[in-house]
């Protein structure tokens, strides 16, 4: 999934199409999938880098917490689709621990036989 952020500058990332031969005309398609709202861009911008293709672009609307639905098309073809979530999260490595009230809220007691659950 690819992370963009909640800002109206310039973004890029990265996608693996099934052909990177040829990188002009394309158009993306970027769509809130809470409220279907979408925003499309011709001739989009995008280089190859390595394995990759680099796509940049800026975007009008995007809000912090939304999922969107990518859609580049070439010559009114599909070429490829994806989904980005949009957070201004920059802490990838985040630990999560384990809901603590959750995970004591049972108490298991074991004898030599049998197991009891108390709430």
């Amino acid at each position: 999934m690819i992370v963009l952020t909640p800002s109206t500058s310039e973004q890029s990332f990265n996608i693996l199409p099934r052909s990177s031969s040829d990188l002009t005309s394309l158009t993306l398609t970027i769509t809130d999938e809470s409220n279907k709202q979408s925003e499309t861009f011709e001739d989009v911008s995008a280089v190859v880098s390595g394995n990759y293709v680099v796509v940049t672009q800026a975007f009008s609307f995007l809000k912090e917490n939304r999922i969107y639905k990518l859609t580049i098309t070439k010559n009114n073809n599909n070429w490829w689709r994806g989904k980005a979530i949009c957070t201004s999260q920059t802490d990838y490595q985040l630990r999560h621990s384990l809901n603590t009230i959750a995970s004591t809220q049972y108490l298991v007691l074991e004898d030599d036989e049998t197991f009891t659950i108390l709430p």
